[in-house]
């Protein structure tokens, strides 16, 4: 029997408004002028700054070849370990022909304890270790032997012939520094001593991919753009003319996310064009003006769930070139992990008037010819309608800076020669 009826209480609960997470953006981008454009160098660091380099990992060195390797080297012993012979020849003291210079000196040729006394030679061959005692040698061409008696005409320097232990690097002391690029010479120093892997980056993995909106457009920007990577030693993919609808587009790209560290777009850059729409909905984009001619308008958008960067280029030969070398070669650079540094500046003699424009960065096309010892660059082509022929026929980007110069024929002028 209930003694107690109680009405129970309403409780009143009271939950905690959610925290939803801000959405992700891209980091603030640098100012434009009044047209609307940014800088050629604020946008290269803006890039920069959205890309890291490419985790290393222990590679062995022809797998590493044309990387940086991420740690300094040291050799725990002195290279060579030993004093080596370097030709073969004989051992001798230097001193014991310190007057061979005006006449003969006769020596004889020796083995085991009896090398030790006064005006011996002992018999050696290349790359053995010095016999104690001896402290230079001489090359079988430079001496006569007859029976045990070696004749010597001229004196002999302290160390000729000689690999003394150290000389190639001393112990506790780097072969090689962190962000150097292992090349086939630096290859045989770490076999020298013992080193068969090193802690480097991989080489980036880059899909160029040219999107065509409109039918029989001819793509010549993969194949220049796919050849400019793979001579700066990355590992290319390529797939021309894509076309279909946004959604189709989409599929395509994301295909491409699972093999690549970065991809490359050439296409339509406005911003009612398929590319940029179909690009904006995948990830975080950015597209802008920039002062620079040719070319003028780059994006970077990074999509899918790895955040791949994706580099959007117009669909112009020259104008997708020009920004290769202001922006992609840079962000190439970053991935593998090697030091950003500005493409170094020959300055030439022009060969013929160049006008800038105030402002813009203007790159000119030209070939370079040898005149008296003297480069000369002769500019190639339509300042406003550079063509691919006058591309083709380039070794030399032309550079004015935003001052707007006037060269004048004769004047010299700042020029990146190219070599791919």
């Amino acid at each position: 029997m209930r003694l107690f009826k109680r009405r129970s209480e309403p409780v009143e609960v009271v939950t905690e408004p959610e925290e939803t997470a801000p959405e992700p953006t891209l980091p603030e981008p640098p100012a434009a002028d009044a047209d609307g454009r940014r800088s050629v160098a604020d946008e290269k660091e803006y890039l920069l700054s959205l890309v890291t380099p490419l985790p290393a990992f222990g590679m062995y060195l022809l797998d590493a070849w044309g990387t940086a390797v991420c740690e300094d080297i040291i050799t725990d012993n002195n290279l060579p370990d030993d004093d080596l012979v370097a030709v073969a020849g004989y051992a001798v003291r230097a001193d014991d022909l310190a007057g061979a210079g005006a006449g003969e000196v006769r020596l004889q040729v020796r083995a085991g304890d009896k090398a030790r006394k006064p005006g011996s030679a002992v018999r050696v061959r290349q790359g053995q270790p010095l016999p104690e005692g001896m402290d230079a040698v001489i090359a079988d061409r430079d001496a006569e032997l007859d029976d045990q008696a070696l004749t010597v005409t001229h004196p002999v320097k302290l160390g000729e012939h000689v690999r003394w232990s150290g000389s190639e690097a001393r112990a506790g002391v780097p072969i090689m520094r962190s962000g150097e690029r292992l090349d086939a010479r630096n290859s045989a120093l770490l076999a020298l001593a013992g080193v068969d892997r090193v802690l480097a980056r991989p080489r980036p993995r880059v899909v160029v991919l040219s999107v065509a909106e409109e039918e029989g457009h001819t793509d010549v920007e993969s194949p220049l753009l796919a050849s400019a990577l793979k001579s700066d030693g990355v590992q290319v993919w390529r797939v021309s003319n894509a076309s279909g609808t946004d959604r189709e587009l989409q599929d395509l790209i994301s295909d491409q996310l699972i093999r690549a560290d970065i991809v490359l777009v050439s296409g339509d850059l406005d911003d009612a064009g398929q590319l940029t729409r179909v690009v904006a909905a995948m990830g975080l984009m950015d597209v802008a003006d920039v002062a620079l001619e040719p070319g003028g308008r780059i994006g970077l958008a990074l999509v899918g769930e790895d955040e791949i960067p994706l580099i959007l280029l117009p669909d112009d030969p020259v104008a997708s070139y020009v920004e290769y070398q202001f922006f992609v070669r840079p962000l190439i650079r970053k991935l593998m992990g090697a030091p950003v540094v500005n493409q170094p500046v020959t300055r030439c003699i022009a060969g013929g008037e160049l006008r800038g424009r105030e402002g813009t960065v203007s790159v000119r096309l030209g070939t370079v010819r040898t005149q008296e010892g003297e480069k000369v660059v002769v500019p190639l082509g339509s300042p406003d309608y550079p063509r691919l022929t006058d591309l083709v026929s380039a070794d030399a980007l032309v550079v004015l800076d935003e001052t707007g110069p006037v060269i004048s024929l004769g004047e010299r002028v700042g020029c990146w020669l190219l070599d791919d």
